[in-house]
């Protein structure tokens, strides 16, 4: 197993659809924290040269992962206080692909519907640390992207393991539905007692507080 610690740096601001309060205006604040699963897949993109980066699912399929080879830990905020960006508007009617709709735009008009809502990112610059294993040696990229729409490019250092103090993140989710360890896991919270969940979404409930021996233990039968 090859195991390294990793500080991600945001190159742009980060939008993701993590916190979603209530209203007619359905506002969108992105949680302080990088997915595990979002960032497994951003370097599969990079790493797996035969990867089709666009692949149309009407649900994911997460435990193929398992047959990546690697895995990275969910990134915690280096710093404890997290910069958010300002309030956005976005409006999804008035564009595809990218591109300005001007039939759109024209028919909004008359909609009683008014498809926007209100997001809140995080700036520019956050750093985030987590683990990344592997079951081979492996060259990590100098960049991946993530984000609503991949339009967040984040930086890739490998750094001392001692930066996180031994607090590195994992998630429940992937643990029980990908590699089916997460008893592993649980057994060690317990018996150090430092029990730590944060529940954030269906997919995504963070278990906080483990060693980098800690996270080796409970792969140590995957890679």
């Amino acid at each position: 197993m090859q195991v390294k610690a990793i500080k991600l740096t945001l190159l742009n601001h980060l939008f993701y659809y993590t916190e979603v309060s209530g209203g007619s205006t359905s506002a969108s604040v992105t949680g302080s924290f990088l997915g595990d699963l979002a960032l497994t897949y951003a370097f599969n993109r990079c790493l797996n040269e035969n990867q089709n980066p666009y692949q149309f699912r009407n649900k994911p399929y997460y435990q193929e992962i398992n047959d990546f080879g690697f895995y990275c830990t969910v990134a915690k905020p280096r710093e404890i206080n997290v910069v958010k960006t300002e309030n956005y508007i976005r409006n999804t009617l008035f564009n595809t692909d990218g591109f300005l709709d001007v039939v759109r735009i024209e028919k909004s008009g008359k909609s009683p519907f008014k498809n926007f809502r209100q997001v809140q990112g995080i700036s520019v610059g956050t750093e985030f640390i987590a683990l990344f294993l592997s079951r081979d040696v492996t060259e990590l990229p100098p960049t991946i992207r993530v984000g609503t729409g991949k339009e967040t490019l984040i930086k890739v250092e490998e750094v001392n393991p001692n930066i996180a103090a031994n607090d590195f993140w994992l998630n429940a989710y992937t643990l029980k539905t990908v590699y089916n360890n997460l008893e592993s896991a649980i057994k060690i919270m317990m018996d150090e007692k430092k029990a730590n969940f944060t529940y954030v979404l269906e997919n995504y409930n963070l278990l906080k507080r483990f060693s980098e021996d800690n996270i080796k233990e409970v792969f140590k039968t995957i890679f």
